[in-house]
């Protein structure tokens, strides 16, 4: 059949039909849907990054991948840094420093900013009575499915940290939030992240000493040159691949830090699960 012919046949059909009957639509699957489904299988890691050399790309490349697990947490008048480590249908445990958490007292101002620019209160799960670590929640339901979906948790890897005793020249990626007084109000909100300032920076730098003795805490650290900024106590000290390998708790006006090295707060991490 010629092409003229096909049209004409067409055209008669669209006439006899009528084009207001006529209707598409598009079926797939709602965000609730999906969401459930991550929920499921746990489908919310944050993916690795394994580069050739450590060049800055590398870098930037682990902060993207690590910074949708990354929340800033307001206690009152004061404000720390936290991760994700879980996402379930209850609740989305957050890892941060116990220090930033000391002030939880009033529960209508604690509350945490995910790297979207949501906002929802938290609650104060437990503290570490010896290290500087501590874990608060939010609940699941206070986020829609399509806010929930984008979210990623580290993954808490222990095997991990015995090649990075022993790695030279080691590098240490940890991520930078701006601060907002009254968030809940002032905070903006986008859907990828954008201009939110939530985990929007990160700063690099070599490891000194992986495993050594601070005196003023008392006990081992990871001990790295990151030029640190208030803030951002309590965020997570990541190796080049986006390992979560510490948490970041004290800074030195020379550009110098501190973490609380993962393996030790298994024994807290690992009650917290029960």
């Amino acid at each position: 059949m010629h092409l003229k012919k096909i049209l004409t046949v067409l055209l008669a059909m669209l006439i006899t039909v009528g084009v207001d009957s006529l209707h598409t639509s598009a079926q797939g699957p709602m965000p609730s849907e999906i969401a459930q489904d991550m929920l499921s299988i746990d489908a919310f890691a944050v993916p690795y990054n394994f580069p050739e050399t450590n060049t800055e790309d590398a870098v930037i490349k682990t902060a993207l991948n690590v910074r949708s697990s990354t929340v800033q947490i307001q206690v009152g008048k004061q404000y720390g840094t936290g991760n994700i480590i879980s996402i379930n249908s209850e609740k989305i445990r957050i890892l941060t420093a116990a220090h930033v958490v000391q002030k939880w007292d009033n529960s209508e101002s604690n509350y945490v900013i995910f790297f979207n620019g949501k906002v929802a209160d938290a609650n104060l799960d437990t503290i570490d009575d010896y290290y500087d670590a501590a874990i608060i929640s939010v609940e699941t339901a206070a986020l829609e499915p399509y806010d929930l979906m984008n979210l990623r948790r580290v993954t808490l890897d222990y095997s991990v940290m015995s090649g990075f005793d022993k790695q030279k020249d080691e590098r240490v990626i940890a991520l930078e939030s701006n601060h907002l007084v009254n968030a809940k109000e002032v905070q903006t909100y986008n859907y990828y992240g954008n201009d939110t300032g939530i985990a929007g920076k990160y700063i690099y730098g070599p490891v000194i000493n992986p495993d050594i003795l601070v005196v003023d805490y008392g006990y081992k650290m990871i001990y790295t040159k990151l030029a640190a900024h208030s803030g951002m106590s309590g965020g997570g000290i990541f190796d080049i691949n986006g390992h979560y390998v510490g948490i970041l708790v004290g800074g030195s006006d020379t550009g110098e830090t501190v973490g609380v090295r993962l393996t030790d707060i298994k024994p807290l991490l690992s009650m917290s699960e029960h």
